[in-house]
């Protein structure tokens, strides 16, 4: 897909510098959207427009930095969603014959980090909960969760996905709830996964949970 008319679009806390453009995602010419997480509770305002008040969509491309930014017009098959999965549910579900506005940078420039987690029930049967998948802190395994400087792993855990299953399985029995990165942490009962990498948001048919990425820039 050609997207013509993109601007320099500079983060204000961020030192990354991106493109801002328009989209139509209903005239999307076999444009690939890569999304990562599932969605809590999706917008179930029916107004078409609320898209007037959208945030830009946040997107990384496969692109050197300065390959993107020396671009008059892109033209590219795939993109990556990196914020704003509810506001294009929305726009896809309401196939919105209209151009939105978006932001896109290099995939060099994206950092992720787990998106912490706050535990809701008493950590001693939490531990157990623990146990019972067999999470022990003598385990060298790449993926793993850590709570305060602990760190568990669990030899049934065999990749990122086996642990973002469980993470979906503590949301949906409500053991933990997302716990945004920017709070200031005054609790020991806050809890994060090993990062997922932006490589691992390609398995086809698989979505992690929500809240598990915590992505910079942010807009």
């Amino acid at each position: 897909m050609k997207i013509s008319k993109i601007s320099s679009y500079e983060f204000k806390e961020y030192n990354v510098t991106g493109v801002e453009a328009e989209i139509n995602f209903s005239k999307k010419n076999n444009l690939k959207i890569i999304l990562h997480e599932e969605l809590a509770t999706p917008i179930e305002d029916q107004d078409t427009k609320l898209i007037n008040e959208f945030e830009p969509l946040l997107f990384s491309v496969d692109m050197e930095t300065l390959q993107l930014l020396e671009s008059k017009e892109l033209d590219i098959d795939l993109l990556t969603l990196l914020d704003g999965h509810h506001r294009f549910d929305f726009i896809s579900r309401n196939n919105i014959d209209a151009p939105i506005k978006v932001i896109i940078v290099s995939s060099e420039d994206v950092n992720i980090e787990s998106y912490l987690s706050e535990i809701n029930i008493e950590k001693a049967y939490f531990m157990n909960i623990l146990e019972s998948k067999n999470f022990t802190t003598n385990s060298n395994s790449k993926f793993y969760l850590k709570i305060d400087n602990d760190i568990f792993s669990s030899k049934e855990i065999l990749d990122i996905y086996d642990l973002y299953n469980f993470k979906r399985e503590c949301f949906q029995n409500g053991f933990i709830s997302p716990f945004a990165n920017d709070n200031d942490i005054n609790s020991q009962n806050i809890l994060s996964f090993t990062s997922i990498k932006l490589n691992e948001f390609y398995k086809e048919n698989y979505l992690f949970p929500p809240k598990s990425t915590w992505i910079t820039p942010r807009i």
